[in-house]
């Protein structure tokens, strides 16, 4: 095992999640009250990057206070460039807000992102950790080259020191780790055998599973049990099938086979149909917002209730009712649709063995009108029981199954505990042991 204390960093299209691990059998946690974070969560940063050219040359800004700009006198704003960054197609050219980034550096874009991520958390609460943890950053899943390599370079250039050993694990089999551990992280030293070298430090998993969750389930199979993790991020949708060999009858046992694929498909293509079914005064005004207003608009509309704009004429503009709300609902119910269409594509083309158990996580699935509708497509499968983290009723139950009173204090722990699974499971899982 390689780096005894972890931070990792989810690089999320819209949102950044950082979470650390200071010791071999310590938790895996998310990082709060983040300086750069938003006010909506505070362990979630902006994914946003403006530059302001000057006379002193450029000026770079990151998180909640590059959100906070809007575009035009010198000021670039930089979003969802982790699809430029990453992308294996032609990228495009321009976002939903409307700015051009055909001749950007995205490199460039990465490290300074990057760099006042560091400076801010140096400054802040978490210094200590920061200068005594090496980091590792969660990608996609995708064909794109050497991405140690290159993100390895991004982390020097911006001051981090890199991770021994892997500097990346895959968004899918990052969040999948966060999902079945929640964040346990377990080690130990195998007994020393007559005339042989003593084994080094060893992942102790039993220890890492939740004990009325998947390691119950695991004990009521025979041959093997299969979890399919779906993470519906700004850039991609990532599937993480994690596959348990359930004959094991001590803690000497293998890791679980992890089958991962991240596909082109994310909300940010959902804001791109809002955008493109206003007209060219909305579209307007629209590009007129900072990042955090557009951000904050977005939510009324997908929930269907309309929103107001105010024009470059000063007239007020409403978007969002009528038949606009009927093609956002439109466009909501064709996403579900193509998010289960990729599903069936990676079963198809990647897994092998069963599915036991699926639960979806990401920012997108805290849209409530695309969780439902995902959740209700995953739950037509009769075999495959869905672990649904926001239903207000799975804390209650769960920790019912352990038995004795159940405390309500507590109930309101697991479900917070789950919210941050939701959007933060990828940053835990990739501070866990299990990488190393």
């Amino acid at each position: 095992m390689k780096n005894r204390r972890l931070v990792s960093i989810d690089l999320g299209s819209a949102y950044t999640k950082v979470a650390i691990r200071r010791d071999w059998n310590g938790a895996s946690d998310l990082l709060r009250d983040l300086p750069l974070a938003g006010d909506e969560v505070d362990f979630c940063v902006p994914s946003v990057v403006a530059r302001t050219d000057g006379p002193g040359g450029a000026r770079w800004t990151i998180g909640a206070a590059a959100a906070a700009l809007t575009p035009g006198d010198g000021v670039h704003i930089f979003r969802y460039w982790k699809a430029r960054l990453f992308a294996t197609d032609s990228p495009v050219t321009r976002d939903q807000m409307g700015q051009g980034t055909e001749s950007e550096d995205w490199d460039r874009v990465a490290t300074e992102f990057f760099r006042g991520l560091r400076e801010s958390l140096q400054g802040s609460r978490y210094g200590d950790d920061i200068a005594s943890s090496a980091v590792r950053v969660c990608v996609p899943r995708m064909e794109m080259g050497d991405a140690d390599g290159r993100i390895a370079g991004i982390l020097d250039a911006a001051g981090w020191r890199p991770a021994r050993g892997r500097v990346t694990v895959y968004e899918p089999e990052s969040n999948a780790c966060g999902m079945f551990t929640r964040g346990r992280n377990a080690t130990w030293y195998p007994p020393a055998a007559s005339f042989a070298p003593r084994e080094g430090r060893s992942l102790h998993l039993m220890k890492m599973l939740e004990p009325e969750g998947f390691l119950q389930a695991l004990r009521r199979m025979a041959g093997s049990f299969g979890v399919l993790v779906i993470d519906i991020g700004g850039f991609t949708t990532d599937f993480g099938y994690v596959q348990f060999d359930t004959s094991f009858s001590s803690n000497d046992w293998h890791r679980p086979t992890i089958v991962q694929q991240s596909y082109e498909l994310g909300i940010r293509e959902l804001d791109q149909a809002i955008y493109d079914s206003v007209d060219e005064d909305a579209q307007r005004a629209i590009r007129a917002l900072s990042p955090g207003e557009w951000d904050a608009l977005k939510v009324d509309l997908y929930r269907g209730a309309p929103v107001t704009l105010q024009g470059a004429d000063g007239r007020l503009l409403r978007i969002g009712a009528g038949e606009d709300a009927g093609r956002t609902t439109a466009a909501l119910r064709k996403f579900a649709e193509r998010v289960i269409a990729v599903r069936d594509t990676f079963l198809r083309d990647h897994v092998r063995g069963p599915i036991n158990a699926q639960t979806l996580t990401g920012g997108g699935s805290m849209i409530a009108p695309l969780h439902r509708a995902v959740v209700q497509a995953l739950a037509t499968d009769e075999e495959a029981r869905v672990y649904d983290l926001l239903d207000e009723n799975e804390p209650r139950q769960t920790l019912a199954a352990r038995g004795g009173r159940v405390r309500e204090e507590e109930v309101e722990a697991r479900a917070r505990r789950n919210q941050e699974l939701v959007r933060g499971g990828s940053a835990i899982g990739g501070s866990s042991v299990f990488f190393e």
